[in-house]
């Protein structure tokens, strides 16, 4: 099994990184893990030129967003995740899911049919990190929106979506609690199942 983490955080050891490396330690060594950092990318920003439908790749000149693009069609399994930002996903984030497009999803030339989920029965997780406490975090202005942005990325992809991990009052944290590093590892384990 491949499963794909795709980190739409600037910080490698930041909160949301390391929770998905919770979410890794719990996956079985005997499947393939590659990582996407967002903000690694050398890529453009999609130019709504609708060239890659039906089903083309980017028809941009090739970039990190191909690549990137590629092993997300490609994954059994995935994890996106983000740090909340005014209740939504990171920029480069935002970015590559609008180059990945036909990754997600087949769309007919015309664009007037329904999109067909390219992933149905492949498993995802959710994951971010948000700077204001709970119960304040979970307002569609903050985590509940980040979660939405990447849930409906998520279901149009057709996957099932297992399970999200939020951390709230990130800002005031001394380290991700344990209960919440362990149930990370145990959806990690769900997910190569």
């Amino acid at each position: 099994m491949k499963i794909v983490f795709v980190n739409g955080s600037p910080r490698k050891d930041g909160y949301t990184a390391r929770l998905m490396e919770c979410i890794e330690e719990g996956i079985d060594k005997n499947h393939a893990v590659e990582w996407i950092h967002t903000y690694d990318l050398n890529m453009k920003p999609c130019q709504a030129c609708l060239g890659c439908r039906p089903n083309q790749e980017c028809l941009l000149p090739a970039d990190a967003g191909h690549d990137a693009a590629r092993l997300i069609r490609a994954a059994d399994a995935l994890v996106i995740g983000s740090p909340t930002y005014f209740g939504n996903i990171s920029g480069p984030l935002k970015t590559l899911i609008d180059r990945s497009l036909t990754a997600f999803e087949e769309i007919a030339a015309s664009g007037l049919e329904m999109p067909i989920p390219l992933h149905r029965g492949k498993k995802a997780l959710m994951v971010t990190a948000c700077n204001i406490p709970a119960p304040f975090s979970q307002q569609l202005s903050q985590s509940a929106g980040t979660l939405l942005a990447i849930k409906t990325v998520l279901d149009a992809g057709g996957y099932e979506i297992i399970g999200r991990i939020v951390l709230d009052g990130a800002a005031s944290r001394k380290g991700i609690p344990p209960e919440i590093a362990e149930e990370s590892r145990k959806l990690g384990a769900q997910l190569a199942q």
